[in-house]
Order: C-alpha cells, then structure tokens, then sequence
C-alpha cells in the first residue's frame, strides 16, 4: 500500500495499489511515484491501529482495476470507450438495425448504436401483444434518449485494451416521451434497490417475457430498461396444465400483466406473481406441488413464496375414496384452497367445490369442519381410526372423531376383538349412523348396523357368528322365562296333588287288604329298591366341576369336590333333594348339531385353497405344501412384521433361503429382495450390507444391485442410490439396461446435466450396434422427464444419420403426439411419407397418418391424406410399368 497526504487537513491515509495480491502492473505508467498528485476518496474516517485513514485512490487514477471493471457492469463509474455528444432529453433519429424479442437495436448517426426496450414503444401496451413487432428492420425512426446501458464489446484485444465496457444510449419511441419533456431517466448503481423499493406489493405492472429458466424453474421477465423481474414456477398460472411446458404458454417478447410481490433477496430483481396473489390470505385459491405423501394423514403440499402446506384425507375430493391418495405423485401440481393459516401452519383444501366453485361440481360428502355441521339422524362417512376396547374410533375430518360401540358394530356376537381387526382393517372408508352429538364434550356416537345404514354388515356370514340378540328379542325371551316358570309352578303342585290321593288311596288299601296282600306287596317294593341301589352302583361315576375348565386344575381340588359330592349323597333321606337342572333331548341333539358344524367348518377351511392363514400353524403348514413359493414365505414374513416381530421374520426369511430348491431361482431372488427391504426398514446399513454381499453371491449380481438400487429409491436415499449406480457402471459397463436406470434416476431427480453427460459416456463404454438404441431411450427420458426442445433435437440428428430406421421414426411420431403440436406432427409424416422405404413400410405409415387425422384433425385433412396415399401408389405403379 501506498501512504499518501491530505492536502490542506495534514492527515495521513494509506491505499491499496493493487486490488488483490495477484496483480501485476503492465506499465510504467501505472505505478505510483513519490510526490506524485492524485486524488483519493475516503473509505472510513475511524482511524486504524497503525494511526492511519483508509482509502482509494479516486477517478483521476490512470488504469481500471478489476473490482471497478465489475463494477462498471452494474453501471457505476463506467468509462464509455466510444465517446458521443449525446445528452439526456435529446432528440435522434436513426434506422432499425436489428428486432430482438425485448428489445430493438437501433443504428444512429456517427457510427453510435442504441437500444429500444420494449416498454418504450408503446404508451398503452395490449396484453399479450408483442411490441417490438411493430418495428421493422431499416425502418426509420424518431426517438429520445433517456439514459444508458452499459455492454460488452470485444473490439479490441484483452491484452492491448482492457476496456471492455461500452456505454449505449437507451431510447424511447413512446408518443408521450416525445412530446413531453424527457420525464423518464434510468436508475444507475445504488439507485437501483431504491428504485425496486418504489414498487409496492400489490402493484399491477405490465412486464415482457425475457426467457424461461428450467434450471431455477422460473419466468424472468423485463419491466423496463433497468427493472427485470422473476415469477416463481407455482405464481405463473392458476391452470396446472400450463406449468406442464411453461416455454410453449410464454412467449420471447410477449406482454404480460404481473403483480408485484416486493424485491428479492440480493436487491437486484422484482419478485411477481402472474396469479394476482401477492401474499398468502386464508380464502385464496394457489396452485401447489406435492411435496410427500402420508399415508396415515394426506399430503404435504409446497406452496408459493416457499411455504408448505398439510391437506387431510377430508380435504382431497368432494367424495370419498377406499384409496384416496392414489392418484397423488410427488411434484403433481393441483390448485389449493386456503382453508387457514395460523403461523407456520397452512391447512388447505383440493376440494373442487373450493378451488373451483363456478363448476358447481357434485358434492356427495360435504364438509365437516366442526362439531355444529353434525346432526343427530344424519349419515355421514369417513375412515376407521383404531379398534380399542371402548370401540371403534371413526374419523369424520381431519379435527373431529366418533365412536362406536360394539352393540352398534355389528348384528353378529364377537367374543374376540381381534375378528374386528383383521376384518376392518385401519383407514377403511365407511359409512355410519349418528346416533347422539355431546356438543359440550365434542364427543359423537356412530352406528354401523344394516338397519341404521342400509349398508351391509361390516363382518361377513362366512365367519359363522351367532346374531346377536336385539332389544325385541330380549323382552321375548324373557316373558316365555317367566311363562315357563308360572307353569313349573302349577304342574309341581299338581303333581303334590296326586301324591297325596296315591297316598290315600294306599292307606285304603292297606286297611281293607289281609295281611298276606301286605307282605307281598313290601317284598316287591323292597326288590325295586335294591334294583335301583344296584344301577346305581354299576352307573360309572362323573366328576363334578365347580367352576369351568382349566389347565392348571390339581389333583386336590378334584378331591374336594368328590368329598363334597359324598357329603351330599349320605345327608338325610328326609330332607328334600336339591333340584337339579337337566338338559332335554333338544337341547343336546342341538349341542350336537353345533358341535358337527364347528367340525365341518374346520375342515372346510383346511380344505379351502383360498382361505387366508390367521396363525403360524398356518403358515407353517402352508410352506411344508409348496415350500418352493416365495409368495407365502413372504405372506409369513409379513405376519410376523405386523406383529412386529423383526427377528422372527429373519429366521423365516433365512429358512427359505435354505428350503427352496436352487433350481427356483427367481423364487430366491424374490426371497433376498424381502430380507433386504426388510434389512433397510428396521436394520442398519451393516446388516443391509451383509444380506447384500450374501445375495450377490448366491443370486444373479446384476438383479440383486438393481433391486437394491430400486429400495434406496424407494425410501428417498438418494446419495447412496447414486454411489451404488457408480457402482454398477464400473461392474456392469457393458449392460445398456444399468445405464437406462441410472439416466432414468438422474432425470427423475431433475439432475439433467449429469443425464446429458451419462449420455456421453454410454457412447464410449457401449458396443457400436448398440448406440442407437440406447441414444433413442434416452430422447424417450428427455420427452417424458427433460426438455422437450432437447429431445427433438436429439431425434433430429439421429434420423439425420439414419433416416431409414423406421422404429426410429415411429418412436419420435408417438411422443411428437403426446408432446408435441399439431403442425410438428404433420411436418414428421409428410416427411416419412416422401422417403423412399419399402411399400410393406409406406403403408404402415399412411395408415398412422390416416388414423392420426381422423382422431385429432378434420374430414378434409382425412381426405387430402388419401389422395397422397393414391398418389403413392400411381407413382409406384408408373415405375413398375416403365
């Protein structure tokens, strides 16, 4: 550094004379000397630690440095290497050289060139018109000059010239600018954030399309000479179909309508919105992108300005689906409704009856956003929660929940629960019966029977469950108890009744009867009683239980019952006997039916092919059957995961790997597949790696590493998805499969460079008959996932060099149709129909063209492509007739 004087003041201030330690001085003339006069602005009026001022050497320094070179780029303190009179406020007239889409290129007297923006032609611009189109080249026309624009220019060599800068005057042709008194001026350095500040958010500003950016995914746009700006990709349009090609909706040059959002970040640009959304307010409709899908909730939704979004299960459609998330891929595009925003949370809605009201589309499950909008009667619908022992919990929206017990579950008596969880699996979509709504307690009670829902019932008949019993029924049955009990009472005194007149009766007998009659008659009795005694002895013996089976009932309190039974038997013969309940001939010839039935369910159920193992028995004796399917070895795995039993699951997986024959090699293949899923699931990568190395020895290697390569993809990890397909491309270079998965993971991962690069490598690793298949696959990846433009180029200089390959013809036709415009596929087929292929070939190309106009074009189009078809087949027959 240099220490230099301040004239008339004494201090002392030190400059830099190099801007950074690498510069070098290419004259003598640049070097400073001692008394030599120069002059210097101040950078900071605090003094250093050296009792020093810092500045720079000011605009009398000699040469340019580099820092001021960059900074003559964004227009400060720019020294013009072709010098002009030209003032601000003048009047000039010159020729149009040359029509950009945002600006015109106008040649002045002297040799000056100009530019014309294009907000500086018209006064009134229409929108969606092209202004710079109005002007021709060589036309003449009368402009003033409002300011200047700093360019390159690359007349002069680097080395004999370092200037590389040129300021060129900035006109305008507007009538007002004419007339008026030179109003407008461009903003210079600094002035630039102040003049971004201006604009306030809200503002409606007309603004002219510069270029579509695939990179940052944006629309920049020219607001005026000094103003550009940028549209974010979900602020371009509220029709999603216009976000799939953004490039063919807006066009170079074209005027749009923008409202203005504020100034971003670096100062230097003006953030838009093509929507009329400025900010986001709750009751706005925005276009959104799917950024993850939960199963267990709805979507995760990106939103404009860099928000995000939750849309629940309720908020997907105005009718509810068994598998509502279906039709959701990561980075779909739909329009959202804002339903509310409360700090960092942004609930919204992809209803139709919100984000698109002026349809009036069919409702057929509305809204439920509180407890008020439920009525007791009414049906409603939603998804299972959970089955707990207070009942079935039922989801109604996103914030509110029901319940229902078991009564209300099902007409059919379920002693297990878990029957309802395995039949009424968790998310199922049903529709239930409010019976009761605690508005106080937030607390709703559902029904789901038949007769409350007209829907069937939830358990099937073919589990065989007793109906369980209603209120009707109940009261029946208890009125016939109480009957019943009325006439026991009444036969029991009748009997007492007869009793006392045999007694009678007997007594009468006795009396009047000798006593010879009497002695016979006591020998017959007492004979009857020991007949009775001796039945009863020869009668084996029953064991009496107190209380219902158990496995751990003892020997002892088998003794103590019998010990009471014996106790009962030897009381009195006077007392009265206990009753006893004795079942009847129906009752057990039930039992017995009952009994045959449960058999013949159970072998029917071993006996059905398609009924689906509930245990591990099952399973085990499914796999003993057919031990050479892998579908049921994984059905197993999957029992014992649900019941998240990990390591059980291991020991099925690694049995089957040592049960399947090694014949079925696609059936162990699926086998290491499952443990490695299951190994990136609830393993770690030293387990995952592992099962790898053993799989790759065991299997096919090229498979198991496209497998593994397809489960990082699967479960978002992505870094060692693309290590492992480095992999792959050193081991397997001469596979063309390995390098179209790779292409297809990079384009889907918006990683087109490193595509376009891959491209070129497949080139020199594949074998030569191979190039154009694999150039003609990737051009598919870059229609569907890249850039169209690139893929029609691609197609172009392929067929270029191989216009015969009629596949390759026909690939480019079917994803023209799909991508393309209606002109850009007639131009293909006119150009296949006029080579010179063989007849077999030309007809099968008539034919699509023929089909393509009856679909997508008119009669008359239809026709003209007969007529050329006869045409064809005339000039064939000349040639065969000559």
């Amino acid at each position: 550094f240099a220490v230099v004087s301040l004239g008339g003041t004494g201090h002392l201030t030190a400059i830099p004379v190099a801007s950074h330690l690498n510069d070098t001085f290419r004259f003598a003339s640049e070097k400073l000397h001692v008394r030599q006069m120069i002059s210097v602005s101040l950078r900071t009026v605090s003094v250093d630690q050296y009792g020093l001022l810092l500045g720079v050497q000011g605009p009398g320094k000699p040469r340019n440095t580099e820092r001021e070179c960059k900074k003559s780029e964004h227009g400060e303190g720019a020294l013009p290497a072709v010098k002009h009179s030209l003032c601000f406020g003048d009047i000039v007239s010159g020729t149009v050289k040359s029509v950009k889409p945002t600006s015109v290129i106008v040649s002045l007297t002297d040799k000056i060139t100009a530019f014309i923006h294009a907000s500086q032609i018209l006064d009134d611009v229409p929108i969606g018109s092209f202004p710079t189109s109005k002007l021709r080249v060589k036309k003449e026309v009368k402009a003033r000059v409002i300011g200047g624009r700093d360019v390159k220019t690359h007349r002069f060599l680097p080395i004999t010239h370092p200037e590389f800068i040129q300021t060129v005057p900035e006109l305008s042709i507007r009538p007002s600018e004419l007339k008026g008194d030179a109003s407008t001026a461009l903003t210079q350095g600094t002035q630039l954030a102040e003049r971004l500040k201006s604009y306030r958010a809200g503002q409606k500003v007309t603004c002219f399309v510069f270029k579509y950016n695939h990179i940052k995914k944006c629309l920049e746009v020219e607001i005026s000479p000094d103003v550009r700006g940028r549209v974010e990709y979900l602020l371009l349009s509220l029709n999603p179909k216009v976000l799939k090609h953004p490039e063919k909706h807006f066009k170079l040059g074209q005027a749009l309508s923008a409202t203005v959002i504020g100034p971003d970040a670096s100062e230097t640009l003006l953030c838009l919105s093509l929507t009329g959304v400025h900010s986001l307010v709750e009751g706005t409709v925005i276009l959104g992108s799917v950024k993850k899908v939960d199963p267990g909730f709805g979507l995760t939704v990106a939103l404009p300005f860099g928000r995000t979004g939750k849309a629940s299960l309720f908020d997907l459609s105005d009718c509810y689906s068994e598998m509502p998330l279906e039709n959701f891929n990561i980075g779909r595009v739909m329009r959202c409704f804002l339903l509310s925003i409360d700090g960092n949370k942004i609930h919204v809605s992809l209803r139709h009856s919100r984000t698109i009201p002026a349809s009036n589309p069919q409702v057929t499950d509305p809204e439920i956003m509180s407890i008020e909008d439920i009525k007791e009667g009414q049906l409603v619908r939603g998804y299972v929660k959970s089955i707990q022992k207070q009942g079935m919990f039922f989801r109604l929206s996103s914030s509110i929940m029901g319940r229902m017990q078991y009564q209300y579950l099902s007409k059919y008596f379920v002693a297990d629960l878990s029957v309802y969880s395995k039949n009424i699996p968790e998310g199922k979509l049903l529709s239930a019966k409010v019976l009761s709504v605690q508005k106080k307690k937030n607390h709703v009670e559902l029904s789901l029977l038949p007769e409350d829902t007209g829907k069937p019932d939830v358990l099937p008949k073919s589990l065989g469950l007793p109906l369980r019993e209603t209120k009707k029924e109940k009261r029946k049955a208890h009125k016939k108890l109480k009957e019943k009990r009325k006439r026991g009472d009444s036969e029991s005194a009748e009997k007492d009744i007869t009793v006392k007149k045999k007694r009678k009766k007997c007594l009468s007998r006795e009396e009047n009867d000798s006593g010879v009659e009497v002695f016979f008659r006591e020998e017959e009795e007492d004979e009857k009683e020991s007949k009775q005694k001796k039945q009863a002895q020869d009668a084996a013996p029953r064991l009496q239980m107190t209380t219902g089976f158990a496995w751990d009932v003892n020997l002892d309190t088998l003794k103590v019952a019998q010990m009471e039974q014996g106790k009962e038997e030897s009381s009195d013969s006077d007392e009265e006997p206990q009753c006893k309940l004795k079942k009847t001939k129906k009752e057990k010839e039930a039992e017995k039916q009952q009994a045959e039935k449960e058999l013949c369910k159970i072998e029917a159920t071993l006996m059905d092919s398609t009924h689906q193992p509930q245990t591990a028995n099952d399973f085990d004796r499914l796999v003993l059957s057919s031990p050479n399917s892998s579908i049921l070895w994984l059905q197993y795995m999957a029992f014992h995961l649900h019941a998240t039993e990990i390591e059980k699951a291991r020991a099925v997986a690694e049995r089957a790997l040592k049960t399947i024959s090694f014949r079925e090699e696609q059936e162990k293949l699926n086998v290491w597949v499952a443990l490695l899923n299951l190994e990136n699931m609830y393993g770690t990568e030293d387990t995952l790696m592992k099962v790898f190395e053993r799989a790759v020895q065991y299997s096919e290697p090229l498979k198991v590493f496209q497998q593994l390569a397809d489960i990082y993809t699967q479960s978002e990890k992505y870094k060692q998805a693309d290590d492992l397909y480095n992999t792959m491309l050193k081991r397997f270079r001469q596979e063309k499969s390995v390098w179209l998965k790779y292409a297809t993971f990079l384009f889907k991962q918006r990683q087109t460079e490193a595509a376009h690069r891959l491209l070129q490598r497949a080139l020199k690793c594949l074998p030569d008959k191979e190039h154009v298949d694999i150039i003609s696959k990737f051009a598919q990846l870059e229609f569907h996932l890249g850039d169209v433009e690139r893929a029609k180029a691609i197609f172009e200089s392929t067929l270029s060099s191989y216009p015969k390959r009629t596949d390759l013809w026909s690939i480019y036709l079917d994803m023209m149709i799909k991508h393309g415009s209606q002109k850009e596929v007639r131009d293909i087929f006119e150009r296949v129909i006029h080579l010179n292929l063989a007849a077999k070939r030309m007809k099968f190309f008539f034919k699509r063209y023929l089909e393509y106009e009856k679909k997508y074009g008119s009669p008359e189009t239809a026709q003209a492509v007969k007529e050329k078809a006869i045409e064809y087949v005339e000039s064939k027959s000349t040639l065969i007739d000559s």
